[in-house]
Order: structure tokens, then C-alpha cells, then sequence
């Protein structure tokens, strides 16, 4: 599962977790599985390290400034390039051994990889499902729902593969652009073509 930023994958996820018989599927959330790495004094240490070759602090007695780092990952290609070298594979790691632990009942496994395209993400999977919408639904998601200004929203979209170029790479396409009714529609289709899998 991937798509744009502010596009609807989580939600797409959780519905179809919620919808899919009970043990036949599996999730995980790559931008989760960044989370939990964050909390890890190694890694922390090793992004601030990388922070302050950009001339950035990084790391106080709470943790990472998560805003600073944000930023400076949307303003400074060779910074984001570097930091994602340290996350992508560990991200990667956890992703395998958590499928590892999986039971044999499981016929579905859902990884959402926001970056799946942009970083050649090396996942092993058989059907790539992109959720969509148009550059202003983006914007409108990330600056009203999320509270963002207008120029980081744009950087945040710039840093990302074109939604087009996403959708031509799919599999599936869920296009969300409108009410969520209609986005839990599409989902709910899902579900129903994976009955003869599950």
C-alpha cells in the first residue's frame, strides 16, 4: 500500500483490516515502525549525528525535535538521502521479522510503505495498491486538517514521485478525492474481491 502524502492510505488500511475475516490478515505501517525506531538511543544518536554535519541539533533530553527534523528532511535532499540510508533498512528488518511471527491463518499481509517508489523500497509483494487524489485535496488535507503552511506542504509534496507516475506503477488504484463514503466503497469492493483468498 502507498500513494501520496495526505492521500488516505491509513484509512484505506484500517478499513480493510476492520472488513477482512478476522485472523486472515495482517498490517504493518512503515511510518510506525519509524516511530518505534526513534525512540532507540542508537538511532537517535546516529540522526543527530547526521543533524549536526548539516549544522542542526537534532536531539535533546526529550528526544528528536521532531519539527526541525521535519524540516530540514523536506529542505535538504542529501540530508533527507542520508537519514533515510540509516531508517530504510532497519524499517525494512522489522517488517520482515514481524511477518515472521505471523500465523499460518494469515492469507493477507497489508504493509503501507509510504515511500515505496521513491526509495525502490525492496519489499516482496504481489500486488501494489495506490490511493490517490488530486494536488489540491493534498493541500487542503495537509494546511486545514493538519495545520501545515502552505510552502511546507508544497515541499513535502515535491519530495514525493509525482501522484500520476504512482498511479501508472499500481496494481489497484483507490481514488480519493471526494466524500469518505466513497472511499470506504472502493475499500469495501477490495474486501470482496479477496473473499475466494481468504
Amino acid at each position: 500500500m502507498t500513494g501520496g502524502v495526505a492521500c488516505g492510505k491509513t484509512s484505506v488500511c484500517r478499513r480493510l483490516i476492520e472488513r477482512l475475516p478476522g485472523g486472515s490478515s495482517a498490517f504493518i505501517s512503515c511510518d510506525e515502525e519509524v516511530g518505534v525506531l526513534l525512540e532507540r538511543e542508537d538511532v537517535r544518536q546516529e540522526i543527530d549525528s547526521i543533524g549536526l554535519d548539516f549544522g542542526k541539533k537534532l536531539l535533546s533530553g526529550t528526544g528528536i525535535h521532531r519539527k526541525e527534523l521535519r524540516e530540514l528532511l523536506f529542505e535538504n535532499s542529501d540530508f533527507r538521502g542520508r537519514v533515510e540510508g540509516v531508517l530504510h533498512p532497519l524499517v525494512l528488518d522489522r517488517v520482515i521479522a514481524q511477518s515472521k511471527t505471523w500465523s499460518d491463518l494469515v492469507r493477507i499481509s497489508i504493509v503501507e510503505v509510504p515511500l515505496l517508489y521513491e526509495v525502490d523500497f525492496p519489499l516482496d509483494r504481489d500486488i501494489d495498491l495506490v490511493v490517490a487524489c488530486c494536488r489540491s485535496t493534498q493541500m487542503k488535507r495537509l494546511c486545514i486538517d493538519r495545520g501545515l503552511e502552505p510552502s511546507v506542504a508544497e515541499k513535502i509534496i515535491g519530495t514525493q514521485i509525482p501522484i500520476e507516475d504512482k498511479m501508472r506503477k499500481a496494481n489497484i488504484v483507490v481514488w480519493n478525492d471526494g466524500a469518505i463514503e466513497t472511499l470506504l466503497v472502493q475499500t469495501d469492493h477490495l474486501v470482496s474481491r479477496c473473499d475466494r483468498i481468504v
